[in-house]
């Protein structure tokens, strides 16, 4: 089983497992409770849909570099995220991305991923700007 030890490491350990065509260990790397979110913001949850969106993207081939950019932790929890790109098999466009995680640490100290969004950055760009109500303290701020 797939061990990673700090949160920096998780993004490399997803694309060395990517790139030997594991798709048991790329699961190994998820929470039991885990949510992936696709580029559409689809959410796939659990263990067994993971794998499923997985064996979907392992039928593309290609060579994955990922780069971490990001690790806070708090206790057992960090937010990590990194740059990654794809190059095809076919020499094709490459794809590539920044994602944006929430890793939890397990009882053995390893990390596991627990919220999985490696389009990031384009589900926050293409959003349409919707007003934001934030509470502080009883009150409101309606932020635009």
């Amino acid at each position: 089983m797939t061990s990673v030890q700090t949160p920096e490491d998780m993004s490399p350990a997803l694309a060395s497992a990517f790139n030997a065509r594991d798709l048991d260990a790329m699961a190994a790397l998820y929470d039991e409770d885990a949510v992936l979110i696709d580029e559409t913001g689809a959410e796939c949850r659990g263990l067994k849909a993971i794998k499923a969106a997985f064996k979907d993207i392992l039928k593309g081939g290609g060579v994955m570099t990922s780069t971490p950019r990001l690790a806070v932790i708090i206790g057992d929890i960090a937010l990590s995220g990194a740059d990654w790109r794809l190059e095809p098999r076919d020499g094709g466009e490459p794809l590539e991305g920044r994602s944006l995680e929430v890793l939890r640490r397990q009882p053995n100290g390893s990390w596991r991923y627990l919220i999985d969004c490696p389009t990031g950055n384009m589900l926050v760009a293409d959003r349409p700007k919707q007003p934001t109500e934030i509470a502080i303290f009883g009150v409101s701020n309606n932020a635009d």
